[in-house]
C-alpha cells in the first residue's frame, strides 16, 4: 500500500510541476486585453491604426500622446494590433532622424490599468510575466517595462498605496530584430494586492538621475502581455500531498 502511495505522489507532483512550467506558455488571465485586440470604452481617439501617430487606444491601457495601437505595416503577433510607443516628442521641431533631443520633454508610456492580484494574505505567491516587445531605438540606450505593486486595494484605474517599482529593460541592443519573449517572476508579500505595468521609452534604472525625462528615441511595439499568479512550488507540493492523504483514507475505508 505505502508503494502506491508513493507511486501516486511521484505522479502528481510531477503532473503539478508539469501545470506550473506550462502557465507560462500562454495568457494567466489578470491583464485586460494583453493582446491589445479590443478598443477602448472610453477613448478611442478616432479609428484604429489610422493617422501620423497612433489613433485608437487599446481597452484596458492609458497613454500618452504618441502611444496608442499600431499603425497598418506596424509588427504585431497576435492577431491584428500591437500597443505602440514612438518617441520622436523630444526631437526639436519634430525632426526624427537626426533627433534633436530637447531633454525637458518626457518619455513616452502605455500603461495597464490597476488590477488586483488574487490569494492577498497567502505566503510563497510569485507574479508571473511574460511579454513580446519589438524595439528601434534611433538614440540612447534601452526602454523600459515598469512592473509596480501595491499594498492597496485596486480603487480606479491607478494604483493607490504603498507602491514598489521592478524595472526590466531591453537588452541595450539599437534594434531587437522582431518580437523578442520576455519572461519575469516577482516574489510578492503576504500585503501585495495590485498591480500595473508601464511601458516607457525611458531608462528608469535607480542611477538615473532624472527618471521622468526623455531617454531613448525611436518605436517600441508590445504584444500579448499575460500576468498570473502562482503558487511557490512548496506550496504545490502540500497540495498534492493533501490528495495522497484524501485518497489513503478513502482507500481504508
Amino acid at each position: 500500500m505505502m508503494r502506491s502511495y508513493l507511486k501516486f505522489g511521484m505522479l502528481a507532483a510531477a503532473l503539478i510541476g508539469m501545470s506550473a512550467t506550462n502557465t507560462l506558455a500562454g495568457d494567466l488571465g489578470l491583464i485586460v486585453n494583453g493582446d491589445m485586440e479590443v478598443v477602448s470604452r472610453f477613448a478611442p481617439h478616432g479609428d484604429p491604426g489610422t493617422g501620423d501617430t497612433p489613433a485608437g487606444i487599446p481597452d484596458g491601457w492609458h497613454h500618452s500622446g504618441h502611444t496608442g495601437w499600431s499603425n497598418p505595416g506596424d509588427p504585431v503577433l497576435s492577431p491584428t494590433h500591437s500597443l505602440r510607443l514612438s518617441d520622436f516628442a523630444g526631437a526639436i521641431g519634430g525632426v526624427f532622424n537626426p533627433p534633436t533631443v530637447d531633454p525637458t520633454l518626457g518619455m513616452e508610456e502605455g500603461r495597464s490599468f490597476a488590477t488586483a492580484i488574487p490569494g492577498v494574505g497567502n505566503l510563497g505567491r510569485s507574479l508571473d510575466l511574460s511579454w513580446n516587445w519589438d524595439w528601434d531605438i534611433t538614440s540612447g540606450t534601452v526602454f523600459t517595462a515598469t512592473v509596480r505593486i501595491s499594498d492597496a486595494p485596486v480603487v480606479s484605474f491607478d494604483l493607490v498605496g504603498t507602491i514598489t517599482d521592478h524595472n526590466f529593460f531591453t537588452d541595450g541592443s539599437a534594434s531587437s530584430g522582431g518580437f523578442q519573449t520576455f519572461l519575469a517572476s516577482i516574489p510578492l508579500g503576504p500585503t501585495d494586492a495590485s498591480f500595473d505595468i508601464i511601458y516607457n521609452t525611458g531608462d528608469r534604472s535607480l542611477n538615473d538621475p532624472d527618471p521622468g525625462k526623455l531617454d531613448a528615441i525611436g518605436s517600441l511595439f508590445v504584444d500579448d502581455v499575460s500576468a498570473g499568479t502562482v503558487p511557490e512550488p512548496t506550496s504545490l507540493l502540500l497540495l498534492s500531498f493533501g490528495g495522497i492523504m484524501v485518497m489513503g483514507r478513502r482507500q481504508r475505508g
